[in-house]
């Protein structure tokens, strides 16, 4: 039996939204000015609901819009054309931004990538021709947009670090250690797929 769609009444896609500018202020350590009613103006952001397993993005398609995750988790992946197996490059937490920068700044086609929810997730939406315009008239959106950007490349690091331990078997304790926002939360698969290991290092892991 399919689950029943989350209708979002008016006062929820009024929290939703300012929860975006609360994360962009907390983010700039203070008020962001203008920006704010300029994106709490009507259709600018767009709250929604995902189920576990639905897509944000799939190969070929244009990348026309950039996320806040209120709640849940996505992750964004390609699947190897030998194994058939998924190429885990980003998962998103809660408080994040979900964006290929270069791609929604241009509107570019995302190649060979996946954006899946694999939890169910609140997002706040916005298009990249409503964000041209934010650009235009409010240069603190720069500034915000490489303090997000920069928080990724540092994410990306850290799972990078991880990947590029020798050992393969202490590759789990240090991803418990760096990503504790995601213990308990990712099937077994995924785990292994996102620090390259296999499912029989990562029972013999857990058992140490």
């Amino acid at each position: 039996m399919s689950k029943k769609q989350l209708i979002l009444t008016e006062q929820m896609i009024k929290l939703w939204k300012e929860c975006v500018t609360d994360y962009l202020e907390k983010l700039c350590d203070g008020p962001i000015g203008e920006l704010k009613p300029a994106l709490l103006a009507d259709g600018v952001l767009v709250p929604r609901f995902k189920r576990k397993g639905s897509f944000l993005l799939e190969p070929d398609m244009l990348v026309a819009e950039a996320h806040f995750l209120k709640s849940g988790m996505a992750m964004l992946y390609s699947i190897d054309k030998k194994s058939g197996q998924p190429k885990i490059f980003y998962i998103w937490e809660p408080g994040t931004i979900i964006v290929l920068y270069k791609e929604f700044r241009e509107t570019l086609p995302s190649d060979d990538y996946f954006i899946e929810i694999i939890e169910d997730s609140e997002i706040v939406s916005i298009t990249s021709l409503s964000m041209d315009g934010i650009y235009q008239e409010h240069t603190i959106a720069y500034a915000l947009t490489q303090k997000i950007l920069a928080g990724m490349k540092k994410r990306l690091l850290v799972q990078m670090d991880i990947l590029l331990t020798p050992v393969k078997s202490d590759r789990y304790s240090l991803f418990e250690e760096k990503f504790p926002g995601l213990r308990g939360k990712l099937s077994n698969d995924v785990i292994c797929c996102f620090i390259g290991i296999s499912v029989a290092t990562l029972t013999n892991s857990r058992n140490e």
